[in-house]
């Protein structure tokens, strides 16, 4: 494949936008095949075949298509003389200001007229970093993070605005349940102004998946230097459910006897 043709493929790409925002649907031919396969099956709208079904299916659409088609970050990779796979970005703006992105995965290929796309696939772009979200044990991570530094900032990231935390075990002064981010932060927060002693970090000693792949249980030590009794160490049990990368639900199993000893309350 030449830098002509990469050009001309880039090109071809560029002017989809320019023709469909012109309502220059007649002009179709100068970017499709005539059996070109669309696909559009993420928005609901199944696989078109053919130009005149595009043609169709976009009248159909009428005010509820994009006012913008803005195209980038085109990367071609050829197949062989006749076809190449191009794929490029595609924001959408619509009439009322709001815009969207997505993905079009297409096939060119060379007719005596140049390149074509055959086939294309639009795909919405819905979620950052392709959907990924933070297992559970990045959440973790983040969680004790949070805990060492102090940080309500980074306490309220790591929990969903419905979180609950629970201590099963509860001692005197601690509440059976938290429930919401905020109630969960401010007693937590609360804590660390008050006289709960600074963890300097954690150890994990293990981490358990169990059937639920949002849901971990770990087994962990986390240390430090309490005003009353020097270095400690306080073990626990920790079973925490992740969904979109935060906390859900948190179950603590903190060992009761040792942490009223790190409290000096030992009796």
């Amino acid at each position: 494949m030449t830098q002509a043709d990469r050009t001309a493929i880039t090109d071809l790409i560029h002017l989809h936008g320019h023709l469909v925002d012109g309502g220059e649907l007649e002009r179709a031919g100068e970017l499709f095949t005539e059996d070109v396969t669309y696909d559009v099956a993420d928005f609901g709208l199944g696989t078109l075949s053919g130009r005149a079904a595009l043609r169709d299916a976009a009248l159909a659409v009428g005010d509820a298509n994009p006012v913008g088609h803005h195209v980038t970050n085109v990367v071609i990779t050829a197949i062989d003389e006749r076809s190449a796979r191009a794929s490029s970005k595609g924001i959408g703006v619509m009439a009322d200001g709001t815009a969207g992105s997505v993905v079009y995965d297409d096939v060119v290929t060379r007719t005596p007229d140049g390149w074509r796309i055959s086939h294309r696939r639009v795909t919405a772009r819905r979620a950052p970093l392709g959907g990924r979200t933070a297992a559970p044990g990045e959440v973790v991570e983040r969680w004790r993070r949070a805990s060492i530094d102090r940080s309500t900032d980074a306490l309220r990231s790591v929990y969903a605005d419905a979180a609950v935390h629970e201590f099963p075990f509860a001692y005197p002064g601690v509440p059976t349940r938290l429930e919401g981010r905020e109630e969960i932060v401010s007693w937590i927060a609360a804590g660390w102004s008050g006289d709960v002693p600074r963890f300097d970090g954690y150890r994990t000693l293990a981490l358990h998946a169990t059937a639920d792949p949002g849901t971990v249980v770990v087994e962990q030590e986390a240390f430090g230097t309490s005003a009353s009794t020097g270095e400690f160490t306080l073990p626990s049990i920790v079973v925490l459910t992740v969904d979109g990368g935060q906390i859900l639900h948190l179950r603590d199993y903190v060992d009761v006897r040792a942490a009223a000893a790190v409290l000096g309350r030992a009796g």
